[in-house]
């Protein structure tokens, strides 16, 4: 469902990929389970503590979590994973795993400049644009056939462990956010010259109960944009066997430059390690023009150069490079 994880969007890491936003999530632990714990009438029953052995901002530490809610339990981490990404902290985050109400995503767009005398004069088009994406989902799961509960609430311990059987089994949760764009403006003069500018963020989080792993992908992308309209361009076709006879084709011709620059990366967080390792990623360097002459509804020329550079993050991967160029003849026969 829709999501809302923007409170986190701009959360920077620090030396060492070490993200602060991962390192709440694990210090959030502990909050989440005596929460979980004076809730369940089975554990008030008994209120037993442990201590346990944890890994918060690179040092060892020794913590006392209730019995039954350790912090590895699937339930104590989960929660503790949406109340550190939605930037809500534990105090205003409910403990469902499944929520109920979606939250608000949104694009924005303003076409209203031009109104503006001044622009107007010299801006035929201004459009400034605005879009947040997020989505919360769970991965597959199934219903513990051991799991047992007294007053609605788990009652039945692991066996060889100090967590409580949860009732589902959930392999994994994810959290997908995009800003396409983060902001973008798109101009058309009226001497028909045209640019835009967009920058684009996103972020993919997927944290698996399986190995207690967070895989974050993290994208950034800058991208500039020019074009130019040529009016009227025309060309004579002669015909060699027809007496000289020959046809003149007037079209515009149109002219396209884009910049960018990506950069992606992958790191995978393990909560019971102190792992903050970039597994994949490059910044993308990409240039890539076009000249388009359309002679006909159904008869169009382009020209095209294309060029893209790859400079991985990783010590594995080379650098390289793909050059495409030539020209490209496209004729349509549908009507």
């Amino acid at each position: 469902m829709s999501y809302l994880a923007i409170g986190t969007s701009f959360k920077i890491d620090g030396a060492n990929n070490i993200s602060p936003v991962f390192e709440s999530f694990k210090e959030y632990r502990r909050e989440v389970a005596f929460s979980l714990a004076n809730e369940n009438p089975n554990w008030l029953a008994n209120p037993q503590t442990f201590n346990d052995t944890v890994i918060v901002n690179g040092q060892q530490e020794i913590v006392s979590y209730p019995v039954g809610y350790g912090p590895k339990s699937q339930e104590v981490m989960h929660y503790a994973f949406l109340a550190a990404y939605s930037g809500r902290g534990t105090d205003k985050t409910k403990l469902e795993r499944f929520p109920v109400i979606p939250l608000p995503n949104w694009r924005i767009t303003y076409t209203g400049l031009t109104k503006i005398s001044i622009l107007k004069e010299y801006f035929r088009k201004i459009s400034i644009s605005h879009a947040y994406r997020s989505s919360y989902s769970v991965g597959g799961f199934t219903q513990y056939t051991e799991y047992k509960e007294v007053d609605g609430y788990p009652s039945t311990l692991f066996a060889n462990s100090k967590n409580y059987i949860p009732k589902y089994d959930i392999s994994a949760i994810s959290i997908m956010e995009q800003f396409a764009p983060l902001f973008g403006i798109d101009v058309t003069m009226n001497n028909n010259v045209s640019s835009r500018f967009e920058y684009k963020k996103s972020r993919n989080l997927t944290f698996s109960f399986i190995n207690n792993q967070l895989t974050e992908v993290q994208t950034n992308e800058f991208i500039l944009g020019l074009g130019y309209k040529i009016k009227d361009v025309s060309f004579s076709f002669v015909s060699q066997g027809g007496g000289g006879t020959g046809k003149r084709v007037r079209s515009d011709l149109d002219l396209r430059a884009d910049f960018s620059i990506r950069s992606n990366k992958t790191l995978l967080r393990r909560v019971d390690e102190d792992v903050n390792q970039v597994s994949a990623g490059q910044k993308v360097i990409s240039i890539n023009t076009t000249a388009d002459y359309q002679i006909n509804q159904r008869f169009n020329i382009r020209l095209f150069f294309d060029k893209v550079i790859n400079n991985p993050f990783v010590s594995n991967q080379y650098r390289n490079s793909t050059t495409n160029a030539g020209i490209s003849i496209r004729f349509t026969l549908n009507q």
